[in-house]
């Protein structure tokens, strides 16, 4: 060996055990200079057989072509970091099947602990994740009847604050397209949305609710808002889409349909890509806290990794979002 030691105090040295093992400084300078000449990168599954520990969580996201979920993984990436763990990055396409392979592959791998966005249809799987006592963090969503970590945003108050803002700026026939409502978080949105409508005596109507499927198809949404602002029985004058994807495929129908935002439509959407920053013109957004979303999960599951989360029942963080008013909801006069 080019150092003339042994394999062993190498070992101790990549490992960071060199002033433990009172291996001088100058022997664990030069092994690490020649480990970063060589480019050495340890072998991580190898390490994990060793120590039982890989530094490595596995992250379920359930969208990756939705922007919110794809900015909240770069937080929750670059909150890992600061820890030592690297992140296994999956997206379930928010299909159960698709999830149930990635769980398994990430426990295969030998993962120290999971963030999931789980999809519907999953409740199982996460049940076989408490027998498993594999440490694991719920974010976006959760399952009411299964007591587990969670991080979450007040889905309903956020809704029911968007649509309160649409009747303040004097809309009446306000409509919401959404997608399949037997996620809690979507459920909740709907409903927020139909609260805020009925305290101030608008009566939500049901021919002014879509509900998409997750496949996102561009002519379904076209039909879907010609339906709501040109053939359907009753005229909306706003819409309010309750996830960021949902929202820019509507906005691309509404411009392929020569509408103009807000004159003759008004719109608000949860979450708040760049997009709606830059876009013509800029579109009021319900604006999650991603970054705290991210400390908060990763908190959460190191303290459950460390074993000190074990010590006490699951939590279930509340976050709060923030709207972000811009010109496509705002009535410059109404009567």
């Amino acid at each position: 060996m080019r150092l003339g030691v042994s394999k062993t105090l190498v070992s101790l040295v990549l490992n960071g055990k060199g002033r433990e093992h009172r291996i001088s400084e100058e022997v664990c300078k030069k092994v690490l200079a020649l480990a970063k000449e060589l480019n050495y990168q340890p072998n991580q599954i190898a390490k994990g057989l060793r120590t039982g520990k890989t530094n490595t969580i596995g992250l379920i996201i359930a969208d990756i072509a939705n922007p919110f979920f794809g900015k909240l993984g770069r937080e929750i990436e670059k909150e890992a970091s600061k820890h030592g763990y690297r992140v296994m990055f999956c997206s379930s396409d928010e299909n159960a099947e698709n999830f149930r392979l990635q769980l398994e592959m990430l426990q295969q791998g030998q993962v120290d602990g999971l963030i999931i966005s789980p999809p519907a249809g999953s409740e199982q799987q996460i049940k076989m994740l408490d027998r498993s006592k594999i440490p694991y963090v719920l974010i976006d969503r959760y399952f009411p009847e299964i007591d587990s970590n969670a991080i979450v945003i007040d889905n309903f108050q956020a809704a029911y604050d968007a649509t309160k803002h649409l009747i303040d700026q004097g809309y009446q026939n306000i409509a919401c397209i959404t997608v399949n409502n037997t996620l809690n978080n979507m459920r909740q949105r709907l409903e927020g949305y139909k609260k805020a409508l009925q305290d101030a005596q608008q009566n939500p109507d049901e021919h002014l609710i879509k509900i998409m499927p997750f496949s996102h198809e561009k002519d379904d949404f076209a039909t879907a808002i010609k339906q709501l602002t040109i053939s359907g029985e009753m005229k909306a004058d706003a819409i309010f889409f309750t996830t960021s994807k949902v929202g820019i495929m509507g906005l691309e129908s509404i411009h392929s349909l020569g509408l103009n935002i807000p004159d003759d439509v008004a719109v608000v959407s949860f979450d708040d890509p760049d997009a709606y920053r830059i876009s013509n013109p800029p579109v009021t957004a319900v604006a999650q806290p991603l970054k705290e979303i991210g400390s908060q999960s990763v908190k959460v599951l190191m303290e459950w990794m460390n074993g000190k989360g074990k010590k006490k029942k699951p939590e279930r963080i509340v976050l709060n979002a923030g709207l972000k008013i811009r010109k496509s909801s705002v009535r410059l006069f109404f009567s």
